[in-house]
């Protein structure tokens, strides 16, 4: 077997690529947690942390670019995972011929969304290669932080009746990067929703409790909910009435055939909290989003399993992606 594209498209092929390959080597008490960060015990205290490696094309896109998506990755990660993004370090490979004008704009909107973020870049490093080595310049930044209360979201609190509620509109991430694609000859291009989601979450931990949460990058909401009914090992039943997709999202998907609910996400999360809670986390996620929404409840029929039903009032089983549907997309 070769790699493709496909393993790295954060569905199905990736995650049989991590069960034969990585996680059989580098089992570890952490890593096993198989969640966005990683939670360390160190001298008495927990700490979180979290790493990936950013290879988006184009590197420039609407709404953000690499920088901007860099930090947003990590700190995202940590923050649904119960962490305060603190630090950051970033990694640098460059190709020879690469723009110092451009390079300054990456690392301008680094700073920027960092400080956002309110986090510190304190570590990193560069390397430049030969020309035709890689795709102008990627970036791998790493993250940690500190828990935002001891009340820490994990499979182990899902239950039977919670919600599930999503930040906002999904898809745009993919969608932009896919409009993008110069053999389209699109006039006009999605925005990414690329941002930080350290305030919101923030806001969300304070009074919502929620029990888990995840953010909506490589597979979408779709590999997401798929990802939440196999680590709790209870059934998710979403309505694909309630899932927001905007118009611009929607159209780009029904010329290209595409499936909105697998495109990437970089400032979209879900959230399961308890029905009691419900309407608070909604309201607090639609003051930032409008179109955030309830889609869906934990079940304890078909366990491991994504049910959708359709508009059509039919119901299917929502699988991981399999086969490769978008270029880099971060």
């Amino acid at each position: 077997m070769k790699i493709t594209r496909a393993h790295g498209n954060g569905g199905r092929q990736t995650a049989e690529l991590l069960e034969k390959v990585f996680f059989p080597r580098f089992s570890s008490a952490p890593l096993n947690e198989r969640a966005d960060a990683s939670s360390l015990p160190i001298a008495g205290h927990t700490i979180g942390h979290t790493i990936d490696g950013f290879v988006v094309s184009p590197y420039i896109f609407e709404g953000g670019d690499i920088g901007k998506l860099a930090v947003c990755g990590t700190v995202n990660d940590l923050a649904v995972s119960g962490f305060r993004p603190l630090y950051l370090s970033a990694a640098f490979m460059i190709e020879e011929g690469f723009a110092l004008s451009e390079l300054e704009r990456v690392v301008t909107s680094m700073q920027q969304t960092a400080a956002a973020s309110g986090v510190t870049i304190a570590a990193g490093d560069t390397k430049v290669v030969e020309k035709g080595s890689l795709d102008k310049i990627f970036i791998t930044t790493a993250g940690i932080g500190t828990p935002f209360d001891d009340e820490m979201p994990s499979f182990q609190r899902l239950h039977p009746g919670q919600s599930i509620i999503v930040s906002g509109d999904v898809g745009r991430h993919g969608a932009c990067i896919y409009s993008h694609n110069s053999d389209l000859g699109l006039d006009q291009h999605v925005a990414s929703d690329c941002e930080p989601l350290v305030d919101i979450i923030t806001q969300i931990k304070k009074s919502c409790h929620p029990a888990f949460m995840r953010d909506l990058t490589r597979g979408g909401l779709a590999t997401a909910l798929n990802e939440i009914a196999a680590g709790a090992s209870l059934g998710v039943s979403v309505q694909e009435t309630s899932i927001p997709v905007s118009s611009q999202v929607a159209g780009l998907c029904d010329i290209l055939g595409l499936d909105p609910l697998y495109l990437a996400c970089e400032g979209r999360f879900v959230a399961i909290v308890d029905a009691a809670h419900q309407a608070e986390t909604l309201q607090l996620l639609r003051a930032a989003h409008a179109s955030a929404a309830v889609i869906g409840k934990v079940t304890a029929e078909h366990p491991g399993q994504v049910l959708l039903t359709t508009a059509f009032r039919g119901t299917r089983i929502l699988d991981m992606l399999y086969y490769e549907m978008l270029p880099r997309i971060c």
